[in-house]
């Protein structure tokens, strides 16, 4: 059998691949940048072969760099999988990086189907981390991230697939639809305190412009003149509780209307500008977890399945 290259070289490899800088990769790995500086030149004369482009920026991978990294993440999540599952009595873990709003409204009142649909599979949920940051796999210690963004080019490097965007409409406790201030068309709203969330400034200015076009009647109404919340789920709760009017996000929303706690009183909708996204690593997002949890993500989302792996 042929020789196999060194696995603390391989280690180095995926690393400095991944990071794209040899002090990052030294940090990670707990040694020194002219240990990894020599992991990979070692590796090189094993494969004979330029794994990275060397300049004065520092070292990027080459073509076959590239191709090579494609495999040795791969094998890497296999062995990661391999182990886990050993160490679980057969089951497999998988980490799941997600939004906090995503997280709450949308994902955990749904897990009772992904357990039920796929019962080797046990999820991690974790919502660390700043969404707006690039996504550091090895910081979070998660498989997959859950991320907003307008393009997939917010997600240089990695494998992204879109999943959909919100739909974005007023939403209120039923008892707001009732009595002289009722909600019954938007002008109402001047009489209504409008939820804000400061974290998403989109939402409020566009409806309403959106509204003024459709119905008229709304031009007056400051969309920045409200109850503010720094997250979507508070103002979803302050709206709940009969506050004011919150702009309700599909898919965020869809449990709190099928419920009948909250209510939409307007037919008219706006797609938001950024969609939902599933993120990875291009060399582990073919491995068997991530496919089930993607496949069920995008049924529950109403999408049609996808036999291809997320598109870089």
């Amino acid at each position: 059998m042929r020789r196999l290259p060194p696995l603390t070289a391989l280690k180095a490899f995926e690393a400095l691949g991944r990071l794209e800088n040899v002090k990052s990769a030294a940090d990670e790995l707990n040694v020194t940048p002219a240990a990894v500086t020599h992991q990979i030149r070692q590796l090189e004369e094993h494969l004979r072969v330029e794994l990275f482009t060397r300049s004065s920026k520092g070292m990027t991978l080459s073509k076959d760099g590239h191709a090579f990294f494609l495999v040795v993440t791969e094998a890497f999540e296999l062995l990661h999988d391999g182990a886990r599952k050993v160490e679980g009595g057969g089951r497999y873990t998988l980490n799941v990086n997600s939004l906090p709003s995503f997280a709450s409204c949308w994902l955990v009142p749904r897990l009772p189907r992904f357990y039920a649909a796929n019962p080797g599979i046990e999820l991690e949920i974790n919502t660390v981390g700043n969404p707006g940051q690039p996504v550091d796999f090895a910081h979070l210690g998660a498989d997959i991230a859950i991320r907003v963004g307008p393009t997939a080019e917010a997600w240089p490097g990695l494998a992204v697939e879109k999943l959909v965007h919100e739909q974005m409409f007023p939403v209120c406790a039923p008892k707001l639809l009732n009595g002289p201030d009722a909600l019954r068309d938007p002008a109402d709203l001047a009489r209504h305190p409008l939820l804000i969330v400061s974290r998403r400034p989109e939402g409020w200015p566009e409806w309403l412009a959106a509204a003024e076009r459709t119905f008229g009647g709304t031009s007056q109404i400051d969309a920045n003149h409200g109850l503010r919340f720094d997250t979507i789920q508070m103002a979803t709760a302050a709206a709940v509780e009969g506050l004011g009017v919150v702009i309700g996000r599909t898919p965020l929303i869809d449990d709190y209307l099928e419920s009948g706690v909250l209510v939409a009183p307007f037919k008219l909708e706006v797609r938001s500008k950024a969609a939902y996204w599933l993120v990875g690593h291009k060399g582990t997002v073919n491995s068997r977890p991530v496919q089930l949890f993607r496949a069920w993500l995008r049924l529950e989302l109403g999408l049609p399945p996808q036999h291809n792996s997320a598109a870089a």
